[in-house]
């Protein structure tokens, strides 16, 4: 949305005109990320979504255990990996 790539819901139509100003007065780059490489922030979004209360986290022990792990992870240095499986039509190759 950011980029102009996608349709802004009218709901955030303010706050999207919002960035494009302070992005016109700085130096920005976009860069995407895939969620593979931002799992912690995208459980934490999820977490915050999902849930109607606040929540706070001021310690490594206060994160979910899901969270935990993935920081670990993401301390050793153990990467995401996305994998792409796709279909062969076996029947159509027996057909040669």
């Amino acid at each position: 949305m950011i980029q102009r790539e996608w349709r802004v819901p009218w709901s955030l139509i303010e706050r999207i005109e919002e960035i494009h100003e302070i992005m016109s007065t700085l130096n920005i780059q976009l860069v995407h990320i895939f969620i593979e490489a931002n799992q912690l922030a995208d459980h934490i979004t999820n977490i915050a979504i999902n849930q109607e209360d606040m929540q706070q986290y001021h310690s490594f022990q206060d994160l979910p255990s899901k969270a935990r792990k993935i920081l670990n992870m993401d301390k050793q240095q153990i990467p995401a990996i996305r994998i792409r499986t796709r279909k062969i039509n076996i029947s159509s190759r027996n057909d040669m």
